[in-house]
């Protein structure tokens, strides 16, 4: 029996491609069920003011949150194959994750790929601009608040220096997890610290 093709999930390859045709469809269902529900009781009470028109406007508010969330999916742009080729390649061991578009309060960007190793993460990133020292102190202080110690997250703009340091990571991994302990709660039982890492990083991410 053939096995059902699973949907891309968050920190894997064609995640934004995949979410970006879910989140669409989702909006228009939603406005499309507000604006079905509107015009039904415009036809069968011949005026707005009914009940029906109260049930579609506030179904407008979970669609407007929606739309929202497919606003800031469609301005993300799906990864060069490159950078998953080389990934695998260096730190395919590792625990890794791509297309992770980490937010804040203050703003957003998107790291195309992420390998974790012990206290040192390697992050790349094709973004043309964005806060890249703020991003990278503010996810340094979530994995310090979440009882990851003070881990080094460097986010590289330029492909090469990326893969030599994850180069570096998957030669010597014991090397960067020395010292360090991790017990997982019920919950995450069988997580390894570089995977519960990826873990905190993502939930972050949109």
């Amino acid at each position: 029996m053939e096995k059902k093709k699973k949907h891309p999930v968050k920190g894997s390859y064609g995640y934004y491609s995949y979410e970006k045709k879910r989140r669409v469809a989702i909006v228009a269902f939603l406005f499309g069920l507000c604006l079905l529900i509107f015009f039904t009781g415009y036809v069968m009470t011949g005026t707005r003011k009914n009940l029906f028109t109260l049930v579609a406007i506030l179904g407008v508010l979970p669609a407007a949150k929606w739309a929202v969330q497919m606003i800031m999916i469609l301005l993300q742009k799906p990864i060069d194959p490159k950078v998953v080729e080389i990934t695998e390649e260096y730190a395919g061991e590792l625990a890794h994750g791509y297309e992770l578009c980490v937010t804040a309060y203050e703003g957003r960007l998107s790291l195309d790929a992420v390998v974790v190793c012990g206290n040192n993460i390697a992050a790349y990133s094709s973004a043309e601009k964005g806060k890249f020292e703020f991003m990278e102190t503010h996810v340094r202080k979530i994995l310090h608040g979440n009882g990851f110690g003070n881990p080094t997250f460097k986010i590289f703009r330029k492909l090469e220096q990326y893969q030599e340091r994850i180069r570096q990571l998957g030669d010597d991994p014991e090397k960067y997890r020395e010292g360090l302990r991790y017990a997982p709660d019920e919950q995450h039982a069988g997580e390894t610290r570089d995977e519960a890492v990826l873990r905190v990083i993502k939930s972050i991410s949109i």
